[in-house]
């Protein structure tokens, strides 16, 4: 509904059900919300951290000024103030639906516990608005409008270009906070003079007076399409939204407000009836969780957050804490400042110091009806950033790990680095895509810069839904790019990065041209000697042994290839024929690495007694017969295309 739609008198908000017709589909609740309650992600972060990521992601995506500006607002309502604010929403209508779920599920359970904390004396509501950007636009049927994405769709992103994320899946962790599952909105839309307002339950698919209901409910004016009641945004008067607790501090600022009533932390336990632990101390990690995850953006001046506490007593916040990004995390902000000079290193607390690593981007070829999006495989530079960090900053959060940084200004996770052997921490980043127009310039990013744009969609698509890695298995990366050959350089880039660190930016050892990095052949060698050849047990069962030297190994830069040498041993006392197979596979810190390609493998010694099978130049399978001791062998190892053999790492298996 239009705003020139309404008439003057005041639109009656109303929660509309949808009736379930035929074999309408519905659902027991928001599969989007399981991905947050049982995701890998969480067993790293809270909740609470989950929600100001997405929020602050969301904004940052849909930034239409310079900077934005976000507020999370802690409201407690109490007496008169909480039953006018459940009248105005005109709770009633919502409450016969939210009843009707029956069951042990927990959901079920959940919103029983809701409407228990509707009749309490206190109703805690959090408020989060943002100012500086493009707000709900759209009208309420159209598909690609910021407004249906948000507050209509599931599995559905806001940005047309591929840059995606805004608006998806995250979304569902806002009503995840709310006991009933419900949120409020309003918007200031460029053009508009007053709020869009409008509301969703997340309720699922229930039985309410004889009648079956769809999940969902929706909270606005009452309409009709195709002979079904809906409910449409409204549109109101600044004065009138705050009734509703969806008025904005700028009344002429761009942006959007959602509310979340019946606000608890759902998955902590020592919280109060409430459903909150102490609102000071809520407020303060809002803003830890918001300068943890967005440092980049709030030291480039595109975000300014603020959580507040308001009380029924005044419209003055009681409290207000603001998210930083200098004191403990200047280290990781310095990253970014240091420009890379060959042989620099940060050796002492205090130091900092990079390198640019380049970083191959394939062939996108999808989508096909937007050439602009499309190009041919193209080259990208990661700037690899470090400062050292004296013994006194050892209490840092996240120290002696990587923060991996895109475009918008948020870390997408902190990668596990690597101990140093003197015990010294330090604080490292890697930018991608468009972060690189951020940061000090060297010759590589202004050679790459026309290439930043194609970069950042590509790292953007290789993120999964809870956006905190890189990997070449989502869908979107699949379908819009010619990934194979390059999907092992992505699903390695943690272990790469923590490669080059240790190599090139932290420690003083410098390998010899014809070795290859140290890390590698202690890698390559899983802790076993040659010397161990004597220790093997004699056992009546035969068993046949790949044991690498890895002393002898070394990489070729002419094959491109690593040289890998070693011994085939046979143990035990049985007359059967033992068999092993050799290969060699990438390190990835998420799924399984690519395999490498084995060549030149020579036996170097009789190879009577003993044969191979190199069908597959990934696997090989020995066979020894019982009269077969033991023989060396040497063989070049390949890594797939794409993958730099100096730098990536690979493990022996099988």
């Amino acid at each position: 509904m239009s705003e020139g739609d309404l008439k003057t008198a005041k639109t009656q908000l109303k929660w509309i059900g949808t009736p379930s017709l035929g074999q309408g589909r519905s659902s027991g609740g928001n599969a989007a919300s399981e991905i947050f309650e049982a995701g890998g992600s969480q067993r790293k972060r809270s909740l609470l951290e989950t929600l100001v990521r997405e929020i602050c992601q969301n904004s940052l995506d849909q930034r239409k000024d310079k900077k934005v500006k976000i507020f999370f607002d802690l409201i407690v309502l109490k007496g008169d103030k909480k039953e006018k604010f459940l009248k105005s929403i005109n709770s009633a209508t919502l409450i016969p639906h939210l009843s009707s779920v029956k069951g042990s599920s927990g959901t079920a359970l959940t919103l029983k516990a809701g409407l228990e904390s509707m009749k309490s004396s206190d109703l805690v509501c959090l408020k989060i608005s943002d100012y500086g950007t493009d707000g709900l636009t759209g009208d309420d049927w159209d598909e690609k409008g910021n407004f249906r994405k948000l507050c209509v769709q599931n599995f559905s992103t806001g940005k047309e270009s591929g840059l995606g994320g805004s608006f998806g899946l995250g979304k569902a962790v806002s009503w995840m906070h709310s006991r009933i599952f419900t949120v409020l909105f309003s918007s200031r839309i460029e053009g508009k003079k007053k709020l869009r307002i409008f509301g969703r339950s997340e309720i699922p698919a229930h039985e309410m007076d004889g009648k079956s209901w769809l999940d969902g409910a929706y909270m606005g004016s009452e309409s009709e399409k195709d002979g079904i009641p809906i409910a449409e945004s409204t549109w109101l008067k600044g004065r009138d939204a705050e009734k509703i607790l969806l008025n904005r501090d700028n009344e002429t600022e761009c942006g959007t407000t959602i509310l979340i009533p019946t606000f608890h932390e759902p998955d902590r336990d020592d919280t109060g009836s409430s459903g909150i632990r102490d609102p000071e101390e809520l407020c303060r990690d809002f803003t830890k969780a918001a300068s943890k995850w967005f440092w980049p953006a709030i030291s480039w001046e595109r975000l300014d957050f603020k959580a507040r506490v308001f009380r029924e007593e005044g419209k003055s916040a009681e409290y207000i804490s603001e998210a930083r990004a200098d004191e403990i995390w200047s280290p990781f902000v310095e990253c970014g400042r240091v420009e890379p000079f060959e042989g620099a290193k940060s050796l002492f607390p205090g130091d900092s110091s990079s390198i640019d690593v380049e970083f191959p981007i394939p062939r996108r070829v999808e989508p096909s009806d937007n050439p602009e999006l499309l190009h041919d495989e193209l080259k990208s530079t990661v700037r690899l950033g470090v400062t050292r960090v004296s013994s006194k900053e050892e209490c840092l959060p996240c120290r002696s790990t990587i923060a991996l940084i895109r475009g918008s200004g948020m870390v997408i996770d902190y990668a596990e680095g690597t101990k140093l052997s003197d015990g010294g921490s330090y604080c490292a980043a890697a930018f991608v895509g468009t972060s690189l127009n951020e940061i000090v310039e060297s010759d590589k990013i202004e050679f790459s810069r026309e290439n930043n744009a194609f970069a950042e969609e590509y790292f953007r698509a290789g993120e999964p839904v809870t956006h905190d890695d890189w990997l070449p298995t989502t869908r979107r990366l699949r379908e819009s790019y010619t990934w194979r050959g390059h999907a092992s350089r992505l699903r390695g880039i943690r272990y790469e990065l923590r490669q080059m660190l240790i190599q090139n930016l932290l420690t003083s050892f410098i390998a010899p041209p014809d070795e290859g990095p140290e890390m590698l052949k202690r890698m390559i060698n899983l802790g076993r000697g040659i010397k161990e050849k004597k220790s093997l047990s004699k056992t009546k069962s035969s068993a046949l042994e790949v044991v690498i030297d890895r002393d002898q190994c070394s990489f070729i830069k002419k094959a491109n290839g690593w040289r890998i040498a070693g011994e085939l041993i046979r143990s035990g006392e049985s007359n059967r024929t033992a068999k092993v197979h050799l290969s060699f596979q990438s390190i990835a810190d998420s799924g399984q690495g690519e395999m490498w390609g084995i060549s030149d493998m020579r036996l170097m010694g009789s190879e009577q007694y003993i044969s191979y099978d190199d069908s597959d130049s990934r696997r090989f399978v020995f066979s020894a017969e019982n009269q077969f001791s033991s023989v060396p062998f040497e063989c070049i190892v390949k890594p797939p295309s794409g993958v730099n053999p100096e730098i990536a790492g690979f493990r022996k298996v099988g």
